[in-house]
């Protein structure tokens, strides 16, 4: 068994070997931007589509006629999807050991399973009859959603200098892209056609299954994975033992993994405040959810449609900004401007739905806070972990920490599913957003230490020490 081993990893050197040394080309990297960034369109699509015709799914699927978002029926609606939404996520446990495996069979792979399966996901809420099938098409959409292999190629496929920037902009022009979904909204659906919001999800699911199968075709495998590969393998046995124990002191791995990615996270004090930190404002996010049934509560379908259209352009132009100050201002300063963007952000967009200023207020005033929020949560939640993490184990790290700070969303969801049974929901946003807004960017700014200038291919338990 030990020669079978050893022949198959002598396989593997060699090819990672012919990898290493094939030439890209000249515009490779502006090609795999390219690729990288359509993914990342389907991904953002992917994860807002669902709360953008939630009114809509929940009146054809509990056959509400009435269409009032404030009717009891809804609020009846709402408490039968929202817990069966929020406990389905405890199965995304085990997301952390799905993307640890990119630390051993390598990113590309994984690049093109969580496309794919966000089209399936797609796919599968699209064709629902009933209740239970929504919910799974749910279920597995978040599951590949929040593991981002695109960024992580980013990061590994960037200069250094420019990783923040090159993040930002791809996931920027994604945002922008989400508009798409206000668009087909705009296109598809039909106030006396129930099932209508099912064709909004049509072009996404094509999108996503066609570019993630042709990325197993077009995107070779990130060059930082490959010489962090290519070293271990080049490495005897007892030079293996040897890293393996000043690794174990470390409380690192070459060899990646959920537990002991778990372990440096919480031994390792840079992981372990940065993880308090992403906790306490992923617990914000809950108005993300729920944003286009205060929408729908105010306006019009086709008015909804028109903020659907207007908010990812601005959601899309402050990502791109906090990118580019980023890495210009660093990691922490620029989360201090996020979070207030964020919480300025929600402020408008309930007043601009309380005193009727329109779809196109709403819509600014909803992009600027997302593209603070969700900036900041990206900041906290792959970069500064992937800018803390060994290379052998950043891939582990990444995933168990986005599950691990993602967990907070159960604070905020909660708080919300018990309080919009006695309170306007858009007063429920303040209530649970603000305080946890704060205790983050104070958390941050006292104990989290600045990450932007690190060496990725020399990060080790001791750099923020």
């Amino acid at each position: 068994m030990n020669s079978d081993k050893t022949a198959a990893e002598r396989k593997e050197l060699e090819r990672l070997n012919r990898i290493a040394a094939a030439p890209k080309g000249a515009h490779y990297l502006l090609f795999v931007m390219i690729v990288l960034t359509i993914i990342y369109i389907v991904d953002e699509i992917t994860s807002n589509v669902n709360a953008a015709v939630q009114p809509y799914a929940l009146f054809d699927l509990f056959s509400i006629t009435s269409r009032d978002v404030n009717s009891p029926e809804y609020a009846k609606a709402i408490n039968t999807v929202a817990p069966i939404s929020l406990a389905s996520n405890f199965l995304l446990i085990i997301t952390p050991f799905y993307k640890a495996l990119s630390d051993r069979y390598g990113r590309r792979l994984f690049l093109m399973l969580n496309t794919v399966g966000m089209g399936f996901g797609m796919l599968v809420v699209m064709t629902s009859s009933s209740v239970a099938q929504y919910i799974l098409g749910m279920f597995l959409m978040m599951f590949f959603t929040p593991n981002d292999m695109q960024v992580l190629y980013i990061m590994e496929t960037a200069p250094k200098e420019k990783r923040a920037t090159y993040c930002f902009v791809a996931k920027g022009i994604a945002l922008v892209s989400v508009s798409l979904i206000g668009v087909l909204s705009r296109v598809f659906l039909r106030e006396d056609v129930p099932e209508s919001w099912k064709l909004v999800y049509l072009v996404p699911v094509i999108a996503a299954l066609a570019v993630g199968f042709a990325s197993w075709f077009f995107v070779k495998e990130t060059p930082v994975f490959v010489e962090q590969r290519r070293a271990w393998l080049s490495l005897g046995e007892e030079g293996r033992r040897a890293k393996l124990e000043a690794d174990r002191k470390n409380a690192t791995s070459e060899s990646g993994g959920v537990f002991r990615a778990i372990k440096y996270i919480f031994v390792t004090p840079q992981l372990r405040w940065i993880f308090i930190a992403g906790f306490l404002f992923f617990s914000t996010t809950v108005y993300t959810s729920y944003y286009s049934t205060v929408l729908e509560g105010s306006m019009t379908t086709a008015q909804v449609a028109t903020a659907l259209v207007i908010y990812p352009f601005f959601n899309g132009i402050s990502t791109i900004l906090s990118g580019i100050f980023s890495d210009r201002l660093g990691r922490k300063k620029v989360c201090i401007l996020l979070g207030s963007t964020a919480l300025a952000g929600l402020v408008l967009f309930i007043l601009a739905c309380r005193l009727g200023w329109g779809p196109a207020a709403a819509g600014i005033a909803y992009g600027i806070s997302i593209g603070g929020l969700w900036s900041m949560s990206d900041t906290l939640i792959l970069t500064m972990p992937a800018e803390s993490s060994p290379s052998g184990m950043r891939s582990s790290v990444m995933g168990t920490i986005s599950v691990m700070i993602g967990s907070g969303m159960f604070v905020g969801n909660i708080l919300f599913i018990i309080l919009q049974n006695f309170l306007a929901k858009d007063i429920v946003f303040l209530i649970v957003c603000v305080p946890f807004m704060v205790l983050s960017l104070i958390v941050l700014m006292a104990k989290v230490k600045e990450t932007r200038d690190v060496d990725l291919e020399n990060v080790t338990a001791d750099t923020f020490r």
